[in-house]
């Protein structure tokens, strides 16, 4: 409502059951695949009419889970590998003031009262406050930097991560691209990523557990279905 408290106006649905395995950006992985669910109030096919022209959309989001700011002005962002601090306004980091995030997805299609989106980097059950169309001549300017993070994360080659066969037939193909995809990248804590302990995320209703191999890959060694899915 203009000029009153912020509110939700959909709640976004994605594959990840809690924090820790979600893209640390939206667009990383285009497989993580969600689905902006507007509340009743919102639903009505005249708020999205003319959406289907553009290809991205920016949701504006709550980090609904986590524990409230403390008031530290500076973070430790993962690509300075998690020791160097920066201002909370020069990073992108969950942990600010009104816990607002900002993602970029892509527009999939169009659903009566919700938005299938690609490329999500949020937990399921994520408030979304806002929906806007992206604007490639207004919003990518050609000489805009960033330094220190100027180039996308590293990804890890697909053929250093491992997964049993029995685990891939248990969780299905379009399941095991999606971990593929996820496991490319660092989700491990900066000060955590060389050592040997082993890890889980919850992801499309499965939990995963993987753990780092001797040639610097990862291999993972559980993966079992949660509520009996």
């Amino acid at each position: 409502m203009s000029g009153g408290a912020l509110a939700p106006v959909a709640v976004l649905r994605t594959p990840f059951g809690g924090k820790f395995g979600v893209p640390r950006q939206a667009g990383l992985v285009p497989a993580a695949e969600g689905r902006v669910e507007f509340l009743p109030a919102y639903a009505a096919p005249e708020f999205t009419r003319g959406l289907e022209a553009f290809s991205h959309l920016w949701l504006v989001t709550g980090f609904h889970l986590n524990p409230p700011w403390t008031g530290s002005a500076v973070v430790r962002p993962p690509r300075l590998g998690g020791n160097a601090r920066v201002g909370v306004f020069a990073s992108r980091s969950p942990n600010r003031p009104n816990g607002l995030g900002l993602s970029l997805v892509r527009l999939l299609g169009l659903e009566p009262g919700a938005l299938r989106v690609g490329g999500v980097d949020a937990v399921d059950g994520t408030p979304v406050y806002d929906v806007k169309p992206y604007l490639p001549w207004a919003e990518a300017p050609s000489e805009a930097r960033a330094d220190w993070a100027e180039a996308p994360p590293e990804r890890r080659e697909i053929e250093g991560i491992e997964i049993p066969l029995e685990v891939a037939h248990r969780l299905g193909p379009e399941r095991t691209a999606l971990v593929r995809e996820l496991l490319r990248l660092e989700l491990r804590p900066a000060y955590q990523a060389a050592d040997e302990r082993t890890y889980g995320m919850t992801v499309a209703g499965w939990n995963v557990r993987w753990r780092g191999t001797a040639t610097g890959g990862l291999a993972v060694v559980e993966a079992e279905p949660l509520r009996g899915d």
